[in-house]
């Protein structure tokens, strides 16, 4: 459907809607009074090349798409002169062509002779030329420049914008180099100065102006670059009998040839090795490559190599794979000795939180430590100046001890138990 503009017989810019059809129209009535003695003949031209197209209601040019009829053929005013009449001639032009947009004049034999101008423009929607716009695909080495082009045609001038297929935004260089996302450049050439790898993709030129639909051209740009090998872990470790997985990630555009090699032996799917090899499903120059080693074995610990090579060159990353002792559960054994041990350990915790025990009951003052200590029936006391250092035997020591014992005790104490209670006085103050 065509949107067409015309200028009508009054003068006036008029804009309306229609299937491939125009039409034109001159109102006899508004020209001035002539003769009814004289049979008025109206004419049709177009003023671009002063082709006539019509006499009357005689067609003159051979083209079926113009038509001319007479309209409303009567006595303007019934009451007034019969001298005065009424018609309209109309000009239609079917399935409009963008060739038809131009000036059209109405004719009356007259002296003088009388006309009317009417004009014609033809909204055209978008299209996008093949001539001076770029091919479907555009290649190009990382760090040169690129220049997509997009040739548009249609009335009024469409307008040109650009999208990428699947982001929208374009990465493009700022003003300080990095690249930064644009969103819908427009222009009928994008220009994109030393290309990086993550501006390939495709393209979207768009076009479009007042009159639908819009019109589209997909460009997609090829970044070459040689390729670039890495592994995330350049040592990998795994117990026996487990399965391993060995990554590589690839870079590079074009397609590379893509290996694993242990020790210059390519490894094919096969027995226990199986190899995997995906893409990135947004960004397409890069590859991951997977050796998959079931049921590892101590052949198969060591170096191994993932190459990738193409007409831009080669690279390889290594790992090694190496073995990990597996984690073995306490035996009963072991769980008894265990116990011992930390029930020995308890005790010795035990004493060591006795012996700072009585060491923190002396005062500062008097550097002096007592222990009482019940053996029997009987209870001892027994203060030393200090408790840490060596015990020096004195007997008058002891004897005023033993007489000072005597006085204190309402009952007598037998020699053989005095004797007992020193000897584990010495026992004691030895454990400390």
């Amino acid at each position: 459907m065509e949107r067409k503009r015309k200028r009508d017989g009054g003068g006036k810019l008029a804009q309306e809607d229609g299937y491939g059809e125009q039409s034109l129209s001159a109102n006899v009535d508004s020209w001035p009074r002539v003769s009814r003695n004289i049979t008025l003949v109206v004419g049709w031209l177009r003023m671009e090349d002063q082709t006539i197209l019509s006499m009357g209601q005689q067609k003159v040019t051979h083209s079926p798409r113009f038509l001319v009829t007479l309209e409303n053929a009567k006595s303007k005013n019934q009451s007034q002169s019969r001298d005065e009449e009424e018609a309209t001639s109309r000009l239609h032009i079917r399935q409009l062509r963008e060739a038809d947009r131009g000036c059209y004049m109405c004719q009356l034999n007259t002296k003088p002779m009388f006309s009317q101008l009417g004009c014609v423009d033809v909204l055209v929607p978008p299209d996008i030329l093949s001539s001076g716009t770029s091919e479907g695909e555009v290649s190009v080495l990382e760090g040169e420049n690129a220049t997509l082009s997009c040739n548009a045609s249609g009335r009024p001038p469409p307008r040109v914008l650009w999208r990428r297929e699947k982001s929208g935004f374009i990465l493009m260089r700022g003003l300080h180099d990095p690249l930064i996302p644009v969103d819908s450049p427009s222009g009928e050439k994008l220009e994109l100065t030393r290309v990086d790898r993550r501006q390939m993709g495709a393209y979207l030129c768009i076009a479009r102006n007042e009159v639908p639909p819009a019109v589209s051209k997909r460009v997609y740009l090829r970044v070459n670059f040689p390729p670039s090998a890495k592994v995330s872990n350049q040592l990998l470790g795994s117990p026996l009998e487990t399965d391993v997985s060995l990554l590589c990630s690839i870079e590079a555009y074009p397609k590379t040839i893509n290996l694993w090699t242990r020790k210059g032996q390519v490894i094919m799917t096969g027995g226990r090795y199986e190899i995997n090899e995906r893409g990135h499903p947004d960004e397409e120059w890069k590859t991951t490559i997977e050796l998959k080693i079931k049921r590892l074995e101590k052949t198969d610990l060591g170096e191994y190599t993932c190459s990738a090579s193409s007409s831009r060159g080669g690279a390889d990353a290594t790992l090694r794979v190496y073995e990990i002792e597996r984690a073995t559960p306490p035996t009963r054994a072991t769980s008894a000795n265990w116990k011992k041990l930390s029930k020995g350990r308890t005790k010795l915790t035990q004493a060591t939180t006795i012996n700072r025990v009585f060491h923190q009951m002396s005062t500062p003052a008097m550097q002096k430590s007592t222990a009482k200590i019940v053996y029997s029936n009987y209870q001892i006391t027994s203060t030393t100046p200090d408790p840490r250092a060596p015990f020096i035997k004195d007997e008058n020591v002891f004897k005023s001890h033993e007489r000072s014992n005597a006085s204190s005790q309402a009952y007598p104490r037998p020699a053989a138990t005095r004797i007992h209670v020193f000897i584990c006085t010495l026992l004691f103050f030895g454990l400390r």
